[in-house]
C-alpha cells in the first residue's frame, strides 16, 4: 500500500470491549491458539482474524466520528477490506472540501489513513498528511507517511493518534491545492 497510488469509540479508548459482551468468540479456520483478550468480568478467546476485524471497526468508528469517509470496495469488519489495496479512510474536508481530480504523480494527496506494513513486514496503521508526496516541493507542502505500531493488545493507539489528527485535520482543510501543484512544478513555492 504505502504511498497509495495513495485507516472508535471515543478518542482515548484503545479498542476496549464493551462490558455487556458475554459470549465467547469462536476460533475460526486454522487458529489453534487464538489471541486471548479479557474484558472486564468476561473471558473471551479471540482469533487473529477476529482481532483484525475488531481493530478495523474500532478505527472506523473513531475516524468516521471525526468526519472521515471509508475508501475501497468493502467495509471494515469484512475480510475483503483487509485484502483491498484501496481500502482505508480519507478526510473529505481536505483542501477546504474542494474536489481535486487525481492525476498520478501530479495532484497532492488528501489526508488519508489505512492499514499497511512497515519495512520490517509488521502490520501497522499509516497516516499520510495532505500535501505533495515524494519530497518534490518545499518543507511546508511535502508530506510523508507516518506509521503507528499496534499496542500490546493488537489495537491502534487512538490516544496517540487523536492529537496528531487534531493538528493534521485543520492543516488539511486550510491547504490550497493550486499552491501545492505550483510548488511541485515550479520549485519550492515558485522559487
Amino acid at each position: 500500500m504505502g504511498e497509495r497510488s495513495g485507516r472508535p469509540a471515543a478518542a482515548g479508548s484503545i479498542l476496549r470491549f464493551r462490558p455487556w459482551v458475554t459470549r465467547s468468540w469462536p476460533s475460526r479456520g486454522g487458529d489453534t491458539e487464538p489471541d486471548r483478550l479479557v474484558a472486564k468480568g468476561t473471558t473471551m478467546a479471540m482469533s487473529s482474524t477476529e482481532l483484525m476485524l475488531a481493530r478495523q471497526l474500532g478505527v472506523h468508528e473513531f475516524l468516521t466520528g471525526r468526519g472521515w469517509q471509508v475508501d475501497g470496495g468493502s467495509d471494515p469488519g469484512d475480510l475483503a477490506f483487509a485484502e483491498d489495496p484501496h481500502s482505508g479512510w480519507h478526510y473529505p474536508a481536505s483542501y477546504g472540501g474542494r474536489h481535486v481530480n487525481t492525476v498520478s504523480d501530479t495532484t497532492p494527496v488528501p489526508l488519508q489513513s489505512y492499514f499497511t506494513y512497515d519495512r520490517d513486514g509488521d502490520e501497522v496503521f499509516g497516516v499520510v498528511p495532505a500535501g505533495n508526496l515524494r519530497g518534490s516541493g518545499c518543507a511546508e507542502h511535502d508530506t510523508r507517511e507516518q506509521f503507528f505500531a499496534f499496542t500490546a493488545d493488537g489495537a491502534v493507539d487512538l490516544d496517540r493518534l487523536a492529537p496528531l489528527l487534531d493538528v493534521l485535520e485543520p492543516r488539511a482543510r486550510a491547504l490550497d491545492p493550486r499552491a501545492l501543484i505550483e510548488c511541485l512544478y515550479f520549485g519550492p513555492c515558485g522559487s
